[in-house]
C-alpha cells in the first residue's frame, strides 16, 4: 500500500514536471506528436503494403487456376468423345478440385480487396491528419511568438515611468519640428538663389531683345548708302570726260 502510494506521488509530480516543461516548449511537443504520427504511419504503409502484396499474389493464382480449368474441362470433354472414361473421370474431378480452388481464391481476393482499399484510405487519412498537424504547428508557434512579442513590449511600457514615456515623446516631436525647419530653411534658400538665377537670365534676355530691336530701328530710319568705292568711280569718270573735251 505503501509503496504504491509512493508510486502514485512520484507519478503525479513526474506529470506535473513533464506538462510544465510541454508548457515552455510548445515546438518540441507538436514535433513529438508528427515524429510519433510518422511512425505509425510508416507502420500502416508497410501493413497496406503486404495486404497489397497477398491480393496480387491471389489475383495471380486465381487467373493460373482459372486457365487451368478451361484446359481441365477441353480435355474431359475430348476424353469422352473418345470414350476414355477413366481418364475422363480423372479430368473430371481435378476440374471440380480447380473449381473449388478458384471459389475460395475468388472469396479471399474479394476479401484482400475490401481491406487493401480500407488500408488505402486511412493512409490517405493519416496522411492528411499529419498534413494537417504540421500546418498547425507553424501557425500556433507564430501566433505564439507573436503573443509573446506583444506581451515584452506591454512590459516594457509598464516598466517606462510614465514622466519618461511623455520627455521622450516630447524629445522625439522637437527633434521631428527641428529637422522640418532646417528643410525649410534649405528649400528657401534653394528658392531664393534659383529666382535671382532666373530674373538675370530674363534680364538679359530683354537686353538682348532691346538692342536689337534698337538696332533694326536704326536700319529702317536711315537711307541706303552707296559705298564709298561707287564715288571714287563716279569722279574718276566725269574728270575723263572734261578731259577729251
Amino acid at each position: 500500500m505503501l509503496f504504491s502510494r509512493m508510486g502514485s506521488l512520484f507519478k503525479g509530480k513526474f506529470t506535473r514536471w513533464l506538462k510544465r516543461r510541454e508548457a515552455r516548449d510548445p515546438e518540441a511537443v507538436y514535433e513529438s506528436a508528427i515524429a510519433d504520427r510518422l511512425k505509425r504511419y510508416q507502420q500502416l504503409k508497410t501493413a497496406a503494403a503486404g495486404v497489397i502484396y497477398m491480393r496480387t499474389k491471389l489475383e495471380n493464382e486465381l487467373k493460373a487456376k482459372t486457365r487451368e480449368l478451361v484446359e481441365v474441362s477441353e480435355q474431359a470433354g475430348q476424353a469422352a468423345d473418345l470414350n476414355e472414361d477413366e481418364c475422363a473421370l480423372i479430368l473430371i474431378r481435378r476440374k471440380h478440385e480447380l473449381q473449388a480452388d478458384a471459389d475460395r481464391l475468388r472469396e479471399e481476393l474479394s476479401q484482400l480487396t475490401t481491406e487493401a482499399e480500407e488500408a488505402k484510405r486511412n493512409l490517405m487519412s493519416f496522411k492528411s491528419e499529419i498534413d494537417k498537424l504540421k500546418a498547425e504547428k507553424v501557425t500556433m508557434l507564430a501566433r505564439l511568438r507573436n503573443a509573446q512579442a506583444r506581451t515584452r513590449i506591454q512590459r516594457a511600457l509598464e516598466d517606462l515611468p510614465y514622466e519618461e514615456d511623455l520627455r521622450a515623446l516630447s524629445e522625439v516631436r522637437e527633434s521631428i519640428q527641428q529637422a522640418l525647419a532646417e528643410a525649410g530653411v534649405s528649400r528657401e534658400i534653394n528658392g531664393s538663389e534659383m529666382d535671382r538665377k532666373l530674373e538675370e537670365i530674363r534680364r538679359r534676355n530683354a537686353e538682348s531683345k532691346a538692342q536689337a530691336e534698337l538696332a533694326e530701328l536704326k536700319r529702317r530710319r536711315r537711307p541706303c548708302l552707296a559705298p564709298p568705292e561707287m564715288f571714287a568711280q563716279a569722279n574718276g569718270a566725269s574728270i575723263g570726260t572734261n578731259g577729251v573735251k
